[in-house]
């Protein structure tokens, strides 16, 4: 079973392969970091485009004790500002494995 697992694994990568270097992208840059704070970033408004700055939102809810006060699902939204993509999706990361998305218009990263 763990030799079956892992010829499995090995074909899924190198399915994946073709597919990452087409876009341009490596491996290693696909990589999504997972170990970015939910406090990453700074607080901001949208910046100017132009700026270069990565602007990144979160929407979503919450049933935390602490912040919905009950039963209810509570609306949370976070705006960040980041100097890499990279900081800006791994903080993504954490708030998609923190909280339950919302409007997905409202949740990514944008280079402003």
């Amino acid at each position: 079973m763990k030799r079956m697992t892992q010829i499995l694994m090995f074909g899924m990568a190198v399915a994946i392969q073709p597919t990452l270097l087409s876009a341009g992208i490596t491996p290693a840059q696909a990589a999504i970091r997972k170990n970015v704070s939910e406090y990453a970033g700074e607080r901001c408004n949208a910046p100017p485009i132009g700026s270069g700055i990565v602007f990144g939102r979160y929407s979503g809810t919450t049933d935390n004790p602490m912040i919905s006060f009950g039963d209810d699902q509570t609306t949370v939204s976070f705006q960040r500002c980041f100097g890499s993509m990279e900081e800006c999706q791994g903080w993504l990361y954490t708030m998609r494995s923190k909280y339950t998305d919302g409007n997905s218009v409202l949740i990514g990263c944008k280079r402003r």
